[in-house]
């Protein structure tokens, strides 16, 4: 599996488990992800966030 790298400063990406994520008002438990050492960009990998944080979204909305 290929590298994960930033696309602003085409470097490599460095593997973290402390992304800050607020919803609205909330603070929600710390995400894994992606940060870029140069500029401090943070991805969060796109099955965490369409799986994890979909439902979550969905329990805050009352949907």
């Amino acid at each position: 599996m290929a590298n994960w790298m930033c696309s602003k400063c085409e470097v490599e990406v460095d593997k973290v488990d402390d992304i800050k994520i607020i919803y609205k008002d909330l603070d929600l438990p710390p995400a894994s992800g992606y940060r870029c050492p140069q500029c401090s960009v943070e991805y969060i990998d796109g099955e965490y966030a369409a799986n994890d944080l979909a439902s979550v979204e969905e329990m805050l909305e009352g949907k």
